[in-house]
């Protein structure tokens, strides 16, 4: 982004008058006009500029955000604003009248040459508003489209307005950049001398080497980052408008661009040696010669050949000068009706099924056995019925070159297929089914059917059978109709999928860490208190998914409602696991996705957002596939399981899952941790066919490590990721400190006069009760808990456990006063004391196996009974409850 120095320098080499240096001033001072909410089918979303050094919005996924990265990376655009402050346009309609509206384009760019405003449309949609009356939109000589009422804005201040149309868009290219990112914005990493050395070498002795080659056989001297470093710099070439990166297998590396051209022209130059068209000589083929001229082959001996031209002019042509023209490919075989009949014969095989191919074998047999005169079963048919076989064989061998075809049964083609009830019939059905079926009164074919008997009767045409009403109504397209009756959300699931015919970007991203989604549920599983055993209802899950990989990067479970704090949370587990966050995160349209400190932390550590549609079950099918899986192969084998629910009437006291609940939120997450380690990241993924961890290690040693993306997990991250209080600023108490959460907090520096009594912003950690942060004087400060010696020795998780089961407690008994430290203290003590009851019952479940071990070495009848007599006796102590 320019500074003031630049920018003013800018408008004094640019030219431009003063009333338009005075409309760029307004723009770069003025915050986007709107925010950008996409259509029903768009994905919009921020991406971090590390050009302007703040977010810039796209509305939609495939057209604006492929621009912003073309702005991002051209060298000549210094600026670039998202919804510039919108502009008063006119136009003239059909009577000549001016009509004035305001309209807001989607970018404005300030480069080394100019300022413009861009609109940016898809090509399909460019076309359809050219075709509509008075368009403003349409298509120069030059074929540019152009938007008149915004260029006629421009011009009166200088400027200029273009309209962008996805069609000129390489996504090979936009790809390439997406994937280079992270070594192009990274200007301090140096590749080192000798691993430079070892690369040059490699492509010198290796001109044309494939990427995939190139990574594989390194032998160590060198990394898969190296490359992409010295292919961002320009060190090394790759042809990044034919060749994608993500597919290394074809993408070839060169030292240079001249090694890649002398490569080509290598290849180029190296023809292949022709092979002579196959043209049958026989008498009456046809051949082109010259200009699409077609010859008849009259006749052939040792030496000529002779031709019929269509203006019936006869040639006689020397067969080795014949074969000459063949050779050089001036002359040509005639695409002849055989070829033509083939088309018809694969058509005749398309429309069979497995019975009419089963007919056509069984009259094959007979007929070939009368054609080669052998005895043969005539299977109870009549001499006339297969008479006739034969003639329809050899008819279509004439016909189309093989018998085969007439011996298929033509059943399909029987009966009438024409429309037996007259078209106004048909009309008067139509215009009835969209006027009164369609709608939201939704009323029963039945009824409509009824009605329309009666208009029928009323204009004397024959009303149709109410089958043949069903069936009209059923012909019609699903989607549109759920629509009309029941509206958007009830048609959604017959919506045609979108296939993508153009090379956009995957939906899934080209590498691991590049598409993310994140998304909450609530299991369906009951937990009890880890103290009490009272129950505690349904925990919630936040994760996130790798798109690309389908690996579960982190997950965060409590009993808090959705919100920023379980983003927060998530997104530390995953810096804390890997070290990395993802490029893109894929949310939803909840208000916890788009909170300020939420937004905040994405633009600190440069994650682009993007939003689904709001109820497009199919834009998250990734994670709503994920969640069922965790349903289905764990959750719903858990005591305490809510599927009973869905069926509320037939529940009873003694099957209620809040009565049979055991689980609790600890031990539920060490074993969902473990179901997600062992189980799921090792298991085969159908859409993959291989597991997540496979995928996910063989991609990362493709794709680079990418060292720029390095997060450290250290108490700068750990501040940033800490969420505020429900009231963020907190009262200094004299003596006393900050109280967060029921507990009281102190730092030295609540001591001084100057910050007593006054209000400091607080931030806490939801994994740790032990330590909040306070804002003062300009820097976080740890504060501790007066509590802190009981809260010390406490691993983080079971800070995590002990504080979400607490909060739980404290809500569902907020009517029985508040909740103190004291509670908490209380709480540890006791968990501590059921730790130690079951360190005393492990230890006697020690005892009783060492007993059956010595059992089994003594192998005594009588020492063997006692022991299983005593083990019957030890579990008489203990409540089973099955196996997981």
């Amino acid at each position: 982004m320019l500074t003031k120095e630049q920018f003013n320098q800018w408008a004094e080499n640019s030219g431009l008058p003063e009333k338009a240096i005075k409309e760029i001033q307004l723009i770069r001072n003025s915050p986007p006009a709107r925010r950008v909410g996409g259509g029903k089918n768009n994905v919009p979303g921020d991406l971090k500029s590390a050009k302007m050094g703040f977010s810039i919005q796209f509305e939609s996924n495939d057209v604006e955000l492929p621009t912003v990265y073309m702005m991002e990376i051209d060298e000549n655009i210094l600026e670039y604003y998202d919804q510039p402050p919108s502009l008063k346009v006119n136009y003239v309609n059909d009577i000549g009248r001016n009509i004035g509206y305001m309209y807001t384009p989607d970018y404005f760019v300030i480069s080394k040459s100019g300022a413009y405003w861009i609109e940016v449309k898809t090509e399909g949609d460019l076309i359809k508003l050219s075709q509509k009356k008075n368009s403003k939109y349409f298509k120069d000589k030059d074929k540019r489209w152009r938007y008149s009422p915004g260029e006629e804005y421009a011009k009166r201040l200088g400027l200029d307005f273009k309209v962008i149309s996805t069609e000129v868009f390489s996504w090979t290219f936009i790809r390439n950049m997406m994937f280079l990112e992270d070594y192009i914005v990274d200007k301090e990493t140096i590749v080192s001398e000798a691993h430079r050395l070892a690369i040059q070498e490699k492509l010198m002795g290796n001109p044309g080497i494939s990427l995939y080659e190139m990574i594989h056989d390194s032998e160590g001297k060198y990394t898969a980052d190296d490359i992409y470093y010295l292919v961002a710099n320009q060190s090394i070439y790759v042809n990044l408008n034919k060749y994608l990166l993500a597919e290394p297998i074809d993408t070839k590396i060169f030292i240079n661009r001249s090694q890649n051209k002398a490569f080509n022209n290598l290849l180029e130059s190296t023809k292949e040696i022709k092979v002579p068209a196959k043209i049958e000589l026989s008498i009456g083929n046809k051949v082109v010669w010259g200009e699409g001229q077609i010859w008849t082959i009259l006749n052939k001996d040792a030496s000529s050949i002779y031709l019929l031209s269509e203006q019936k002019v006869d040639i006689k042509v020397p067969l080795d000068i014949f074969e000459n023209y063949v050779n050089d490919g001036d002359i040509t075989a005639l695409e002849n009706e055989k070829a033509i009949t083939f088309k018809e014969v694969d058509e005749f095989f398309r429309r069979a099924n497995d019975d009419d191919l089963g007919v056509a074998n069984m009259k094959y047999d007979i007929v070939r056995s009368v054609l080669e005169g052998q005895d043969y079963d005539k299977k109870g048919y009549s001499d006339r019925t297969i008479r006739d076989w034969v003639k329809k064989f050899n008819d279509a061998q004439e016909l189309y070159g093989n018998g085969f075809v007439g011996l298929l049964p033509k059943h399909k083609d029987k009966g009438n297929k024409q429309n037996r009830l007259p078209d106004r019939t048909h009309q008067l059905m139509d215009e009835l089914i969209s006027k009164s079926y369609e709608n939201i009164k939704l009323k029963t074919a039945l009824e409509v059917h009824r009605e329309l008997i009666v208009i029928c009767e009323d204009e004397g045409v024959p009303a149709p059978t109410y089958q043949s009403f069903c069936e009209n109504i059923n012909n019609r397209s699903k989607y549109e109709q759920e629509k009309k009756r029941k509206g958007d959300r009830a048609a959604y699931k017959y919506q045609e999928f979108y296939w993508a015919m153009e090379p956009t970007v995957p939906k899934h991203g080209d590498r691991p860490f590049e598409i993310c989604h994140i998304d909450h549920t609530q299991l369906d599983v009951e937990l009890v208190s880890s103290s009490t055993g009272k129950n505690l209802g349904r925990p919630w899950l936040t994760l996130l998914i790798d798109a690309f990989t389908r690996k579960i990067l982190a997950h965060y479970i409590t009993f808090d409602a959705p919100s920023y704090r379980s983003n927060m949370m998530v997104i530390r587990e995953c810096v804390k696991r890997y070290n990395r966050l993802p490029y893109f995160l894929v949310v939803d349209g909840g208000k916890d996705f788009h909170s300020i400190y939420f937004d905040t932390l994405l633009a600190k550590y440069s994650v682009h957002k993007k939003t689904r549609p709001a109820a497009k079950a199919r834009f998250g099918s990734v994670i709503e596939r994920i969640f069922g899986i965790g349903n289905k192969m764990f959750i719903h084998n858990l005591q305490g399981n809510t599927q009973i629910m869905k069926n509320v009437r037939q529940v009873t006291k003694t099957v209620n899952p809040k009565n049979h609940a055991v689980w609790n939120l600890a031990e539920l997450n060490e074993r969902l941790t473990l179901w997600i380690d062992e189980v799921y990241h090792k298991i085969e993924h159908s859409s993959l066919f291989q597991s997540p961890n496979e995928l996910f290690n063989s991609s990362l040693l493709m794709t680079g490590n990418r060292p720029l993306t390095y997060i450290p997990y250290d108490e700068s991250f750990i501040i940033m990721t800490l969420p505020s209080p429900k009231r963020k600023m907190v009262k200094v108490d004299p003596g006393r400190g900050i109280k967060v959460n029921y507990f009281h907090y102190w730092n030295e520096k609540f001591r001084s006069p100057r910050i007593e009594s006054t209000t400091v912003e607080v931030r806490y950690d939801p994994f740790n009760l032990g330590i909040v942060y306070a804002y003062i004087d300009n820097r976080w400060e740890k504060c501790f808990s007066s509590y802190q010696g009981l809260l010390w020795n406490k691993t983080e998780k079971q800070l995590q456990y002990i504080t979400t089961e607490i909060r739980k407690q404290k809500r569902d008994q907020s009517r029985n006063g508040s909740i103190t430290a004291k509670m908490i203290a209380t709480f540890i003590l006791r968990t501590e004391e059921i730790e130690d009851e079951l360190t005393e019952k492990q230890k006697e479940i020690k005892k009783v196996e060492m007993n059956l071990q010595i059992v089994k070495k003594n192998g005594g009848v009588e020492e063997k009974s006692n022991i299983v007599e005593t083990l019957m006796i030890e579990d008489d102590k203990f409540e089973f409850f099955g196996e997981f």
